[in-house]
């Protein structure tokens, strides 16, 4: 058969002297479905004879798929995510009767056999070693991540076997992203349990109940008569995080609070204790999350370092390793973020008395921040424009911060309607409304000055921008390789590009940075001797007041007469080839 025919009957082959019918198993089925693929034979060497076998054949293979998406559907919610291996799509309370469940299972473990150990000073001492492994973050040998790992597979998470050189161990590995949240939040809720697991097993052997109070795993514990009385409302920490972050995803969106918040949630469930009453948190508990805070390194969730870690397992391993802490400003903003959640309690009326007030550190510039001098703008312009002609983005927006000082942000969302001519004078519109009027739902300015309009300089008209603005043709955006990051701000990739370039050419200081264009701009303004008021209205550092006089078109002329007369020194723009 040769290769046209074969197109026709996908998965149709000849092996040996028989035919047989393949197709590879769905995506959605690959863990329920251990083969790659299904073959079939159609117990024959005729051609023909395999041509009318084959749809019937094919139709077993789909019946096949079909029973097993039927097997999958009548699965609980939890169970099928978890066979889909999809521990990420599981909510907090689905992982905690998750746990729940494994805890029941493990009995055996907080009552070991006596008889086994003469001397319970033994056993004992076998407790205090496994307590110390549980403590202690070794990534060769971690108890926490085996019981994990353990817990999954026989929940029916999707696990394979690992890799060993050119073999395959026979212990099935879940397949699990191990950096996500709800991973750690599974190890952490594991972690609790092994360590309750081994205070309640030392109760056994000495007879004592000294075992500590845990809202889950040892509710009758050691200080639970200090909890409030069943029967009485009791807001945790844990509702406390998700009622915090369901009304916060509702007004600012989920990308927004897990940036912002991610961390911080993280934080309070490991130092305050997610079944902690909310009522109870006192300012000392501030200071713990504020020295915990300080502790942390920094990117503690992207480094695979860390990854499956709880946060205190990484800030032991960041120790020894003798890393640096968070930045004072860094846990300053997420002290800001304590104190907010602290406010929300508050007017929630949850009894929460506890406050930040002194503990917030005072945001601080750690580099003070400069322009480029003539001498640099001509080197990097220099580079830059290798690109104008095949990647002219990588040209066109530095040039246009340099001679306008308007942000990375600003810039890389315009779109080709917003370089417009008010009475002969080309200009910048940057505004979040398109030329109807309408809202542009992409765009975003900084501040309400932030929106104006301003006059192109001449070294970007003699430059040819102009005629770079032509060739965009029919793009609604200027800069149409430019996608939205994480943030939804086109300039996400591009600053992380420059950021990279310029160190590439030897600018390496700490104070030169993509917004160095925009001090540049306002230096150049002081040595033109333009006005405060037109420099702020200019650089959309204008109050709302000012903003109204220089934000409409009436304003075009003074503004363009100020452009006209910045100089950068020797620098110019390369002209076009």
């Amino acid at each position: 058969m040769d290769q046209s025919e074969l197109a026709r009957y996908p998965g149709l082959h000849l092996r040996g002297s028989t035919y047989y019918v393949r197709k590879r198993v769905p995506v959605d089925l690959a863990h329920i479905e251990k083969r790659e693929q299904i073959r079939l034979s159609l117990d024959t060497s005729d051609k023909k004879i395999a041509i009318r076998r084959y749809p019937a054949k094919l139709a077993e293979i789909e019946r096949t798929f079909t029973v097993l998406r039927a097997a999958l559907q009548s699965q609980g919610h939890a169970e099928g995510i978890l066979a889909a291996g999809k521990l990420e799509k599981l909510t907090r309370r689905e992982i905690e009767a998750l746990v729940a469940a494994w805890w029941e299972k493990r009995a055996q473990h907080r009552q070991p056999p006596l008889s086994a150990y003469d001397d319970p000073a033994e056993h004992l001492a076998s407790l205090d070693d496994d307590a110390a492994a549980i403590r202690r973050p070794d990534l060769l040998a971690d108890p926490i991540g085996r019981a994990t790992d353990q817990l999954l597979v026989e929940a029916g998470h999707r696990a394979e076997p690992r890799k060993l050189g050119r073999g395959r161990t026979q212990v099935r590995f879940p397949v699990v992203d191990r950096a996500s949240e709800e991973y750690a939040y599974l190890r952490q809720l594991v972690r609790r349990a092994l360590e309750q697991e081994l205070a309640l097993a030392r109760d056994y052997v000495t007879q004592r109940e000294d075992a500590p109070y845990d809202p889950m795993f040892n509710p009758n514990g050691l200080g639970a008569a200090q909890e409030p009385l069943r029967g009485q409302q009791t807001h945790t920490v844990e509702d406390w995080i998700e009622e915090y972050r369901a009304e916060r995803e509702a007004l600012l969106g989920k990308e927004s609070t897990g940036r912002k918040y991610g961390l911080l949630f993280r934080v309070l469930r490991e130092v305050l204790g997610a079944g902690t009453p909310v009522r109870s948190i006192s300012r000392n508990h501030c200071v713990q999350v504020i020295s915990f805070l300080r502790s942390l390194p920094p990117n503690v969730t992207k480094l695979k370092r860390y990854r499956g870690l709880t946060l205190s397992d990484a800030v032991a391993l960041a120790k020894a390793d003798g890393a640096k802490g968070l930045a004072a400003n860094t846990v300053g903003s997420y002290m800001q973020g304590l104190s907010a959640m602290l406010h929300w309690a508050q007017n929630a009326e949850w009894e929460v008395r506890a406050s930040t007030r002194g503990l917030v550190e005072t945001r601080r510039n750690e580099v003070q921040r400069r322009g480029f001098t003539p001498a640099e703008l001509t080197k990097l312009f220099a580079a830059l424009n290798a690109f104008r002609e095949e990647q002219p983005t990588k040209f066109w927006v530095p040039a246009l911060a340099t001679f306008t000082g308007a942000r990375a942000g600003e810039i890389c969302q315009l779109r080709s309607e917003d370089v417009i001519d008010v009475g002969g004078v080309k200009c910048l519109n940057l505004s979040v409304f398109d030329a109807r009027g309408e809202r542009v739902e992409e765009k975003r300015l900084k501040t309400a000055a932030s929106e104006r309009i301003l006059p192109l300089h001449p070294t970007l008209l003699n430059a040819g921008f102009l005629a770079f603005v032509e060739r965009q043709g029919n793009q609604d955006r200027l800069f149409p390789d430019l996608t939205p990051g994480p943030k939804g701000n086109y300039s996400h990739e591009f600053s992380k590009w420059f950021g990279r370039f310029k160190r590439g050419l030897g600018f390496t200081e700490r104070s030169l940075v993509f917004h160095s264009f925009r001090h540049g701009f306002k230096d150049a303004c002081s040595l033109a001797d333009i006005g405060d008021e037109t420099t702020r209205a200019l650089g959309g550092w204008a109050t709302i007041n000012q903003a109204s006089r220089y934000g409409n078109r009436s304003a075009v002329p003074v503004l363009n007469r100020a452009v006209k007369k910045l100089k950068f020194g020797s620098f110019v723009l390369p002209p076009p080839t």
